[in-house]
């Protein structure tokens, strides 16, 4: 069995949780857009592929819905 990975959090998991963070806070309403995956991986330096994942894990969560060409709400609106 190979040893458990250690060191730095895997990057879309750490961007899963800053927007956890930045959604507890009030940041964004209910049915409230957010920034643009572009917009979004620009802020957090990371791929938009990074980001898509992390917002994937928010969905799996019910915490946001994706409208595919319209973009990512926080649910609950």
């Amino acid at each position: 069995m190979p040893p458990r990975r250690r060191g730095p959090q895997v990057p879309y998991k750490a961007i899963a949780d800053a927007l956890r963070e930045r959604l507890d806070s009030g940041e964004w309403l209910p049915g409230e857009a957010l920034p643009s995956l572009r917009v979004l991986a620009e802020q957090y330096e990371v791929s938009q592929a990074t980001v898509n994942r992390a917002v994937a894990e928010l969905a799996e969560e019910g915490r946001v819905t994706t409208v595919r060409g319209w973009g990512t709400f926080v649910a609950g609106g």
